[in-house]
């Protein structure tokens, strides 16, 4: 799906704390779906779990963070600014004894030099309950959403009608009679030009095999504090790749076989080419300017064309390709995947 570039978008969320009929879309059965963009430049990642390197990045931000602790549960996704802004749903906690933890959506910006800050953080009164107790919440080990959750939902939500729920991270279940689960969502009312907020479902499934909602629990209604977004968008012809090219002092080749949809600069020193089946960026330096945080389970170096280039993939496929020439830093992000040849014969043609 295409990367979308356009203004940071402000996350609406629910102003009133009233019953509302729901039903769900066609996503909550495809949580291993590649990331996908999401208005305003936020794209979701291929999976919530928490990588070391976000982590990170996070305890970065939290340094000189006096008072409060950050615990991540969930990434739930990134924005190309100057630099990233990161959001994880995480557990905010005081830094006292026997404190409560509650939930919180945490915004991170990470600058192009590795330097890291909280932007803002949307706290809610929802308490991260768990314990050993019969009865009790248990969290998960990973907030990867099992079939049996996603199954509970799409259930529940079969009669619904009014809202759509996009399951995201799996927080924790509870024995009861059947299993309850705690799902985060986003939600959307189902009528043209709504925007998704946050939501977290306790979902029972009884020992009958039926399910439904039993709680929805909201996120408060805070704005995200936003920084400039410096992202210039030209058109896609020959004209708009030349006012680029003169924006970022640097000239830019891409393969004769790319069609493309826009050519962007960002932050005046990443020029990215956009087309239908991913993306194109180079910039002067030697950093990771992919903007991909996902974890991949296959990771090589290959020789393209007198090149060491970086590609990473699942399953055979590759999804990105990374490297550096001359001065500068490449890569390429392909949303669907594609075979090793076809990446290489990629990678070779840009320049």
């Amino acid at each position: 799906m295409k990367r979308m570039t356009a203004a940071f978008l402000i996350l609406a969320l629910f102003a009133s704390m009233g019953a509302v009929l729901s039903s769900c879309g066609e996503d909550i059965t495809d949580s291993s779906a590649i990331a996908e963009g999401i208005d305003g430049g936020w794209t979701k990642p291929a999976s919530p779990v928490v990588t070391e390197e976000l982590k990170k990045i996070l305890d970065k931000a939290c340094e000189t963070l006096a008072g409060m602790e950050y615990i991540p549960v969930a990434y739930l996704g990134s924005q190309v600014v100057a630099g990233t802004n990161h959001s994880f749903l995480c557990k905010a906690r005081a830094s006292y004894e026997d404190a409560e933890a509650y939930y919180a959506v945490v915004t991170v910006y990470e600058d192009l030099e590795g330097n890291a800050e909280i932007l803002n953080e949307v706290m809610t009164d929802i308490v991260a309950e768990s314990g050993d107790a019969p009865g009790a919440w248990t969290e998960t080990a990973t907030p990867e959403l099992t079939d049996e959750a996603k199954d509970a939902l799409a259930k529940a939500c079969e009669a619904l009608t009014g809202m759509e729920y996009t399951p995201v991270a799996l927080l924790a279940t509870q024995a009861v009679s059947g299993t309850n689960y705690r799902i985060f969502c986003e939600a959307a009312a189902s009528v043209p030009g709504d925007v998704s907020s946050y939501v977290i479902l306790v979902v029972n499934r009884d020992p009958q095999g039926g399910a439904e909602i039993v709680e929805t629990l909201l996120f408060e209604k805070e704005e995200y504090t936003q920084i400039a977004n410096p992202v210039v968008e030209y058109g896609s012809d020959e004209e708009s790749l030349e006012s680029a090219e003169k924006h970022v002092g640097f000239r830019l080749d891409i393969p004769a076989d790319i069609k493309a949809d826009q050519y962007i600069v960002i932050s005046g020193k990443i020029l990215e080419v956009d087309f239908e089946a991913g993306y194109i960026r180079k910039s002067a330096g030697s950093d990771d300017i992919s903007g991909d945080y996902n974890e991949y389970a296959e990771t090589a170096e290959k020789d393209i064309g007198g090149k060491t280039v970086t590609l990473k993939g699942n399953g055979g496929r590759i999804y990105l390709a990374i490297w550096t020439d001359g001065g500068y830093t490449y890569c390429v992000g392909m949303y669907d995947g594609v075979t090793e040849d076809r990446m290489a014969s990629l990678a070779e043609a840009v320049k």
